[in-house]
């Protein structure tokens, strides 16, 4: 096992059974071999319904694989009860979504406290830690603002800052400008680049190539199998 490599995925496989008997198997992901080195910036690029939204899930230990191995700084996170699964994707995993997945009632400045608080922060620690990154992203002014008050843009640097709040090891990102203009995706691109010029190893799923354009190494995947990049 290469030490440098932070996720590994070994022939993995993720079958979805649906229907009203579960009787109807959905492949979306047919053997994918795929590893993700510490401090790089991966792109996974596929039309809707390849599978990219499925990999990253199982790359933050979102899902478990139906068959072969998933493997975080070379621990197989494969037969991890729910808690450890937590505790990872809580500790050393970020995640951005397309959606924001912001928590309505709380404000944008509770939004980045709330992983602090799963992970047991003491509450002036987090509070210093979230408007700094709050700060970082250029809503200062904005922390008590619901995400109501908020334009798209500004919520996914809330979201972006939200991930950020533990101080991850890997960030993993769905589609982040998927809802933004232009000129707001670019700002959102901007803050990934930075993060992870930072150390942070971030990985992007677009379908998008001026996203994918950003980053330093690119994969495509196609019916649930990787089928070229830049390494392949």
């Amino acid at each position: 096992m290469n030490d440098e490599v932070i996720v590994r995925l070994e022939g993995v496989w993720k079958v979805y059974r649906m229907g009203r008997r579960r009787k109807i198997e959905v492949e979306a992901l047919r053997g994918v071999d795929l590893g993700v080195e510490r401090g790089e910036f991966l792109a996974v690029m596929g039309p809707s319904g390849s599978g990219k939204s499925t990999l990253l899930h199982l790359m933050g230990c979102l899902d478990r694989p139906t068959r072969g191995r998933v493997l975080f700084e070379g621990e197989d996170v494969t037969r991890l009860k729910p808690s450890a699964l937590a505790r990872i994707r809580n500790r050393r995993v970020g995640f951005v979504f397309q959606s924001f997945n912001l928590s309505p009632t709380l404000s944008a400045l509770g939004n980045v406290e709330l992983p602090m608080i799963f992970a047991g922060v003491p509450r002036k620690e987090r509070l210093a830690r979230a408007r700094e990154l709050l700060s970082r992203v250029g809503l200062s002014e904005r922390e008590r603002h619901l995400p109501s008050e908020l334009s798209g843009g500004e919520q996914q640097r809330v979201a972006i800052a939200r991930a950020l709040a533990n101080s991850p090891d890997l960030l993993l990102a769905d589609e982040p400008t998927g809802n933004l203009d232009t000129e707001t995706g670019q700002g959102v691109l901007s803050l990934l680049s930075e993060t992870n010029r930072e150390g942070v190893t971030v990985a992007v799923v677009t379908h998008d190539p001026e996203v994918a354009a950003i980053a330093r190494r690119r994969v495509r995947i196609r019916d649930g199998r990787i089928v070229g990049g830049d390494d392949v």
